[in-house]
């Protein structure tokens, strides 16, 4: 591929050292919508999944945008785990810039990968991602989905709102809470994998919304290849409504032996045991705690509803603008920013910063070139072993 053989190799000793990928890839334009909003990339350090919205020649725009700018930037540089956050608001303001420039309101991606980044004595391989495109990881048979959907429903699910059955048909499924161009500010999440050799699957919600984990499961677990693994997840999807573009990457990872030692960061997610003494006080204050836990409920309960009003006005809004209400529609949520990307990268040693690190900081949407060789109509799936 264009591109990829001008990333500087200081030796083969240093290739050793890196998680390789092999991989198999492609996307659809599915059975109901006439035009392909997804677009893919992959290269042996980095595959990425970005699915456009904003109607056709915004949502298509956005999505190329990115996975041509990930080419350009992966294509000539080797990214610090610290450099990712700049690197995917950098991604950000490119949408945001050729939005502006071509009036097109409403445009934005979400956007899902694994790259492979400078982490200390050894790089790592690191999932990244904003909206509702998602990450899978299988290894030793169990399968566990990495990433958490940016999006209304999803918090809905995680306060207890309602259940992950009743967000597939949720009338605001479609709502994304975070993405590329949605905003000035863009918060990403990102997850340091463990090196144990394991096969990732990057999707977009046109495969996630149409077949179950069960079946995700099946066929990656059926099919050795990742290509064929590939094609047999949209050829699943196919077999339905298909009512979405459907794109998948297959990647298996594979780590250096041994592994490379890490600084260890003790885990914040992690109390202290608790103290389980009994206290003599408890049933005085049963009453008043029962009082307090009501009203608490009833306040969750109400800031919900202004939640839901708000996120259904939002819609309205867009709608009125002329957003297809059955494609996903992107809505502005407060955030804070993260004190570190993740937290096994707080503390790690890392090398030096390169002089040329601000090539990239803020990329010029017009200097993309767009390399990437994949099948994007077609749906073919192809295969890169490196």
């Amino acid at each position: 591929m264009a591109g990829v053989d001008d990333v500087a190799v200081d030796s083969a000793v240093d290739a050793t050292l890196r998680p390789t990928f092999e991989w198999g890839a492609g996307t659809h334009v599915g059975g109901v919508r006439d035009h392909n909003e997804d677009a893919f990339f992959v290269s042996p350090e980095v595959c990425v999944v970005a699915d456009g919205m904003g109607g056709h020649l915004a949502g298509e725009v956005a999505s190329q945008l990115v996975t041509h700018l990930v080419a350009d930037v992966f294509g000539t540089h080797r990214l610090d785990v610290s450099e990712l956050p700049r690197f995917v608001s950098a991604l950000n303001a490119a949408i945001l810039r050729k939005g502006a420039e071509n009036n097109t309101r409403g445009m934005g991606t979400t956007v899902v990968g694994v790259a492979v980044a400078e982490n200390g004595d050894a790089p790592s391989a690191v999932v990244f991602h904003v909206g509702d495109s998602r990450c899978y990881r299988l290894c030793n048979g169990v399968m566990t989905q990495l990433t958490s959907d940016h999006s209304h429903v999803q918090e809905l699910v995680q306060a207890g709102r309602i259940t992950a059955e009743e967000a597939l048909t949720h009338p605001l499924r479609n709502v994304i809470t975070r993405a590329l161009g949605a905003d000035v500010a863009v918060e990403a999440d990102f997850h340091v994998l463990d090196e144990e050799d394991c096969r990732i699957l990057l999707c977009s919600d046109g495969l996630s919304g149409e077949i179950d984990d069960d079946q995700i499961w099946d066929l990656l677990t059926a099919n050795a290849d990742p290509s064929a693994a590939a094609v047999a997840l949209i050829d699943a999807v196919l077999e339905g409504p298909a009512r979405d573009n459907v794109t998948a990457i297959v990647v298996d990872i594979t780590f250096p032996e041994p592994a490379m030692t890490r600084s260890v960061v003790p885990d914040p997610s992690i109390e202290a045991p608790t103290d389980t003494t009994v206290d003599d006080t408890a049933d005085i204050t049963a009453d008043r705690a029962d009082d307090t836990l009501e009203h608490e409920l009833t306040a969750d309960t109400l800031e919900w509803a202004r939640v839901d009003e708000q996120t259904r006005a939002a819609v309205g809004v867009a709608a009125d603008a002329g957003a297809d209400p059955t494609d996903e529609i992107m809505i502005v949520r407060p955030w804070a920013p993260p004190d570190v990307v993740d937290r096994r990268l707080g503390e790690v040693d890392r090398p030096l910063a390169r002089p040329d690190a601000a090539a990239w900081a803020s990329p010029d949407a017009d200097s993309a070139d767009p390399i990437p060789e994949t099948d994007q109509e077609t749906g073919h799936a192809r295969r890169e072993q490196h």
